[in-house]
């Protein structure tokens, strides 16, 4: 393993659940040795990657990644745009609504927004989406460069529910069949009780820069419902390419 992917391994430990971690547990999670860890912290933190809270303490992220982030952010203002996005599907259909992009395993959450009534979907903003077992993780897949898709279908899939569908022709007859149509659904394959729709939004790259997802209760999504969400989802697709090209179409 090279230094970077140690170090890429490093900061992976991190979530919103694991805010501060210490030298050994770090080690132990990122499945290196002590001394190396402690290297690649020390190297860190001189960059202001990392932090210790006191002295011998615990780490945590440091101030560099904001620079970074509002260098990214000030060149694809796309965060910015999701959130609005999401806000205003979400005000539209009651339903959680969330955008992602595409990971090195599935997709990450950038926007979210829950409605402040009824049966609500929750949504943990650090939560890795599995492409294989997810609507925001399928319709990706299925609008993806084939070199994009046999990498992702590569990965190693472990199933989440007793209906996780994990084999690779069943992944690939279902997304073949989500292209077609032009949006995905899963139901109860990533989580119980949990049933979503998504599509894919373009820039000018050749896979999709991300995906909008509406999540309902499982008991509350039939094709009645299906009808009623896709038109706002289709809406919600073209404020976001006109937001980050300037066209709804690509």
């Amino acid at each position: 393993m090279k230094t970077v992917d140690k170090a890429m391994s490093v900061l992976d430990q991190f979530s919103m659940e694991r805010t501060e971690v210490g030298l050994s547990e770090l080690a132990t999670l990122a499945g290196l040795d002590k001394a190396a860890t402690r290297r690649l912290l020390v190297a860190m933190a001189k960059h202001g990657f990392v932090e210790q809270v006191a002295a011998g303490g615990r780490y945590r992220l440091g101030h560099g990644f904001l620079r970074l982030a509002r260098i990214r952010e000030a060149t694809v203002p796309i965060v910015r745009a999701a959130q609005e996005t999401t806000d205003w599907l979400s005000a539209k259909v009651e339903e959680t609504v969330h955008i992602g992009v595409p990971g090195e395993k599935g997709m990450t959450t950038i926007a979210y927004c829950m409605p402040s009534k009824g049966n609500v979907i929750n949504i943990i903003p650090t939560q890795v989406l599995p492409f294989h077992l997810t609507s925001s993780g399928l319709i990706y897949l299925a609008f993806a460069t084939d070199e994009t898709r046999e990498r992702i279908l590569s990965i190693k899939r472990e199933k989440t529910t007793d209906t996780s569908q994990i084999r690779k022709t069943d992944i690939v007859r279902t997304i073949n069949h989500f292209r077609e149509h032009g949006y995905s659904q899963s139901r109860n394959t990533f989580e119980k009780g949990v049933a979503s729709i998504a599509m894919p939004f373009f820039d000018n790259s050749l896979d999709p820069v991300g995906t909008i997802a509406i999540a309902v209760p499982d008991a509350n999504m039939n094709e009645e419902r299906v009808n009623e969400l896709l038109p706002l989802l289709q809406e919600a697709i073209a404020r976001m390419q006109t937001s980050l090209t300037g066209f709804q179409n690509q």
